[in-house]
């Protein structure tokens, strides 16, 4: 059912949640490609990832709109992240955008924690980001995880949402 505002109209609202589906350490370059990290789609109770079409499809950590849902899309993406006994003074997972079918990507934003550990035992930090982008046929998302000290560990669980990202249409283009 569409949504009805003065001068203006939207069509179906849609969204879903995507995660990793393991933990890894250090640094990615693209999360999901080269076996660094295994993308899911949410599948849990109300977890939003339950309709279909899919508005995602993922491929080798790269994200692509299904043209039934282009529009305009606000995300929201979280890194949860764990090391011991030592200090990562930045930990990020970066939000990357190509608006030419991968060509180029833009930084885009980025979540970011520190871990400043003075203690013996483990300390966990989990940082969020949100973007408005513009879902159009040539629109690519992905995303990778940069850290100071290459001890961190990343969380992953299939699940649970701890380290990915969730994505709700908000505007017809």
């Amino acid at each position: 059912m569409a949504i009805y505002f003065p001068n203006s109209e939207m069509s179906e609202v849609c969204g879903e949640a995507w995660r990793i589906t393991s933990s890894f350490t250090g640094d990615t370059g693209i999360m999901g490609e080269s076996g660094t990290a295994s993308w899911e789609k949410s599948d849990d109770v109300y977890g939003g990832g339950n309709i279909s079409p899919s508005v995602l499809s993922e491929s080798n950590g790269i994200f692509t709109f299904n043209a039934d849902y282009y529009g305009y899309y606000l995300i929201h993406h979280q890194h949860h992240c764990y090391m011991s006994n030592a200090t990562s003074r930045w930990n990020e997972m970066r939000l990357y955008v190509s608006w030419n079918s991968g060509a180029n990507w833009d930084y885009h934003s980025y979540a970011v924690t520190n871990i400043n550990n003075s203690s013996s035992s483990a300390m966990s930090a989990c940082g969020g980001a949100s973007s408005i982008i513009a879902a159009t046929p040539a629109t690519r998302l992905r995303f990778n995880i940069q850290v100071e000290n290459n001890s961190v560990t990343t969380y992953g669980s299939t699940n649970e949402q701890m380290t990915g990202f969730s994505i709700a249409k908000v505007s017809d283009v």
